[in-house]
């Protein structure tokens, strides 16, 4: 079992543990890998290792990404619901608007001699 000094010594990460410690599903963390520079450059690539090693700044670097896809879905949702709701207000003042010209139309027929 390590200890908590030994913990600290290290500075590399597989993948697996990665997902224990941040909460982010490896497959996440595969594709923002391609995606972002920041943490490819965490990435530890040599020819001898079986595994892809994580240095120990890419914990921090996932647990922001994660925070902010997190953020940019809420505000995407937000964004959708209030584009639909403005939509929708549009759409009413349009159809008030022709409800006036055919009532002031209608006035006109009834006014006329």
């Amino acid at each position: 079992m390590l200890s908590v000094s030994d913990e600290k010594i290290k500075y590399y990460y597989k993948i697996g543990e990665l997902e224990k410690i941040t909460g982010v599903s490896s497959s996440k963390i595969r594709y923002w890998t391609n995606k972002f520079e920041s943490l490819k450059k965490q990435l530890r690539t040599t020819s001898g290792y079986t595994h892809k090693l994580y240095h120990h700044d890419a914990i921090e670097i996932i647990i922001s990404l994660n925070k902010f896809h997190n953020e940019i879905k809420i505000n995407t949702n937000y964004n959708n619901f209030d584009k639909k709701l403005s939509e929708k207000i549009d759409r009413e003042k349009n159809i008030i608007k022709k409800l006036q010209i055919i009532k002031n139309k209608i006035q006109k027929i009834i006014d006329a001699p």
